[in-house]
């Protein structure tokens, strides 16, 4: 069967495209049912001004606006400039705007995977961080449409996302510390699997069970993270990237931290590692159901979480109905 035209291509809002920064990173189509279009047609090329975008879209008469698929990622590179006005563009459905954020930050959190020692992904990381924030506060239904759009397949860098926006819900919700303190640990949590890029794949993407040699490769990665860290973010943010695979319990690593030697930032980031790996498909697992994660982290990993917060994290997950 032959693939159409159209497959090639992905719609846009015009809001988005207004919202942009300076000239096109990429080239505009466009759809005009009055003039007999049945297919995307070039509506500006790539490098076109912001005015002169805006002064086209408002004089043509067309349906819709599309961008190429091969061309997303240059259109959330786009987005990225741009993701306070998005943010607050009343226009905007929180849908789309959890959209067009969601993507930028797993593009972002990619790129920073590719190359942890940039500066710039470094401030990439923290602006994401910060709109995750800034959403949240503006927008009640922010974080549960965020959550709604997580990937059930585990890529290192979506679940950094999930991470964050899992983390963010829950540190808000408890009512932990300070708008500074926020923003620190909602880096860390971005951040805080920057260690498995010194990982093979063939560990990370085993299909069955690991070995014992190749676990302890596993458990080196929180302290990697935390060595490639060093410097470029906040301690509390570091605390986050050594820390997220301790145990209440003290079964956990690198250092075997129990109780209240754990800081409150870690045990939220904890709780929510373990239930968006629960909840992804992994190489050797399926994904679970929520309910089903939260009855074995319940059930099967007793001391692993501090309780209090524990049952903080289900009272959130009820009121977020994820």
């Amino acid at each position: 069967m032959q693939t159409s035209s159209k497959e090639k291509f992905v719609p846009v809002s015009r809001e988005e495209i207004l919202a942009g920064s300076e000239k096109l990173s990429f080239d505009l189509y466009s759809i005009n049912l009055d003039k007999g279009q049945l297919e995307p047609a070039l509506l500006c090329r790539r490098g076109t001004s912001s005015l002169q975008v805006a002064q086209a879209i408002s004089e043509a008469l067309f349906d819709k606006l599309f961008v190429r698929k091969q061309a997303l990622q240059d259109f959330y590179d786009h987005m990225e400039e741009s993701l306070g006005t998005i943010i607050s563009n009343p226009r905007l459905p929180t849908q789309k705007k959890s959209d067009i954020l969601y993507n930028c930050a797993a593009n972002v959190m990619q790129d920073v995977y590719n190359d942890p020692r940039s500066g710039e992904n470094m401030e990439r990381s923290r602006g994401i961080s910060d709109q995750i924030i800034r959403f949240s506060l503006q927008d009640p239904a922010a974080i549960p449409t965020l959550l709604s759009l997580s990937s059930h397949n585990y890529y290192t860098f979506t679940h950094c996302v999930n991470v964050a926006v899992f983390g963010v819900g829950l540190w808000q919700f408890i009512g932990l510390g300070s708008p500074s303190e926020l923003r620190e640990f909602a880096q860390g949590a971005l951040l805080h699997d920057v260690g498995k890029g010194a990982i093979a794949d063939e560990i990370l993407n085993k299909p069955g069970r690991l070995s014992a040699a190749e676990f302890e490769i596993i458990k080196t990665h929180p302290r990697q993270g935390a060595d490639l860290m060093a410097g470029k973010v906040s301690d509390l943010a570091l605390d986050i990237i050594l820390h997220h695979h301790e145990r209440y319990d003290g079964s956990g690593y690198p250092e075997k931290l129990a109780g209240p030697t754990l800081s409150d930032n870690a045990k939220v980031a904890i709780l929510a590692d373990v239930y968006d790996a629960l909840t992804t498909n992994r190489p050797y697992g399926d994904a679970r159901q929520p309910f089903q994660a939260m009855l074995l982290m319940k059930e099967k990993m007793v001391g692993h979480f501090e309780q209090e917060k524990f049952i903080s994290f289900v009272k959130f997950l009820s009121k977020t109905s994820i």
